[in-house]
């Protein structure tokens, strides 16, 4: 244990010192040519209410296109305050806006490219208390590409990405694990996290997760190392994400693990309460290291504002108790998903039920329980998230239902443990 918290302690205070030395070289770069990119494409990105596409899929892009998030990431990747160092920028994240009081991200990137650096009309606000990591990538990418082509250089890595996990999990003769991870992204709206520069922040460090599993299990497992596994995909989430569906990042993960690994039921326990405490220790412990060196160095604030935002953040919603509050937010949630995928999870959890069902009747439960018992916790964190986190949760429900794919993955877990145990059976 002793070994471990050192091992946790070097790896957090490790990863925040390299965390912002990153940032401070990508805010060195110019951004005189980023912002020439980002006006190239801004109009075709952000279109207006009399700019309504004809045809019915661009329509249906350009109604549920996350462009409130990517703006704010955009238009923080072309920032910079001539009065102000790399340093400063990393810790504060200036961020100009039409509004005093109000977030208007979209009308205020376009005004910040039209107006050509004239600010008079703006409001300065800070976004402190995120590390905003993706600027590693989104700044050198906009120095040398358009906005729009960005967009397509990150689907085409999603989409060469999916196809490694599945390949891979074929080789490793467990396609399972592909059929978990790849299922459980059916149930994330797909086409708007290929081409969403926020929403496919979590998915990307899912698949760059999985297919790490796959390539290193046996390594990893025999040498005790699952928990800094889990503990440096928390740091990277809470490094790289804008808190949409970070909870992807441990669940999926967690349902592969038990593909992969066989255990008996108390020994997945422990090893699934294990990586949870890792993988939140990651993700705190990254997101709080940003908050100390910004006090620490210029006296932001940034702790005090850190505080407040999770008191509000985590508050139950509109004056009802946590728990009916928490019943009410699940049901937003759930409401972002179209009527057919409703009927997708429901035919996924009767299947389930139905094995399950057929398991008690045959007396074979002693057998799969072992299985079912970490399968049902992990697919009970997203809801637990969504209670704990509730006002967050109500409201940006249009992309935080995302994390709810994770009880998916977990329904098609059981499904291919109960079908890779019944072909053992007829093999013995």
């Amino acid at each position: 244990m002793a070994k471990k918290i050192r091992n946790f302690a070097a790896i957090l205070a490790i990863s925040a010192v390299v965390g912002t030395m990153l940032l401070i070289l990508v805010f060195l770069l110019p951004v005189g040519p980023m912002r020439r990119n980002v006006e190239k494409s801004v109009g075709d990105m952000l279109k207006t209410g009399d700019e309504i596409p004809e045809d019915a899929f661009s329509k249906y892009l350009w109604k549920n296109r996350e462009t409130y998030t990517d703006a704010i990431m955009v238009q923080n990747a072309i920032e910079r305050l001539p009065d102000k160092n790399a340093y400063e920028h990393a810790m504060w994240m200036y961020h100009y806006d039409l509004e005093e009081d109000v977030w208007t991200p979209e009308d205020s990137l376009k005004a910040f490219c039209e107006s050509h650096e004239n600010v008079n009309n703006m409001y300065l606000h800070i976004y402190a208390r995120y590390w905003h990591g993706y600027l590693l990538y989104l700044k050198p990418l906009l120095l040398l590409f358009s906005w729009k082509h960005v967009v397509w250089l990150e689907l085409a890595v999603q989409i060469a990405l999916m196809i490694w996990v599945l390949i891979t999990a074929i080789r490793k003769q467990n396609a399972g694990v592909a059929a978990v991870t790849l299922g459980s992204f059916l149930f994330m709206k797909p086409v708007l996290v290929l081409i969403s520069l926020t929403m496919s922040v979590c998915w990307i460090l899912t698949l760059l997760a999985v297919e790490y599993m796959l390539l290193h299990h046996d390594g990893l497992h025999e040498k005790g190392q699952y928990p800094e596994f889990f503990l440096i995909v928390g740091i990277l989430t809470s490094y790289f994400d804008f808190l949409t569906y970070p909870i992807t990042t441990l669940g999926i993960p967690l349902c592969c693990y038990f593909l992969l690994e066989n255990d008996r039921a108390w020994n997945n326990i422990k090893k699934l309460i294990g990586f949870c405490a890792s993988w939140g220790i990651g993700y705190a412990g990254m997101w709080a290291a940003k908050w100390v060196i910004a006090d620490l160095t210029l006296h932001t604030g940034t702790i005090k504002d850190a505080i407040w935002s999770i008191i509000g953040r985590t508050e139950a919603i509109g004056g009802r108790p946590r728990m009916n509050g928490g019943f009410y937010v699940i049901g937003l949630n759930l409401h972002e998903y179209p009527v057919y995928m409703g009927i997708a999870a429901g035919i996924l959890a009767a299947v389930a039920v139905g094995l399950m069902v057929m398991i008690i009747v045959m007396g074979r439960w002693k057998n799969v329980y072992a299985q079912l018992l970490p399968v049902v916790v992990t697919a009970a964190i997203p809801f637990a998230w969504i209670i704990a986190v509730q006002h967050h949760s109500a409201l940006h429900a249009r992309f935080t239902f995302r994390i709810l794919s994770v009880a998916a993955a977990a329904a098609i877990t059981f499904i291919v443990l109960i079908v890779k145990q019944a072909k053992s059976s007829q093999k013995s």
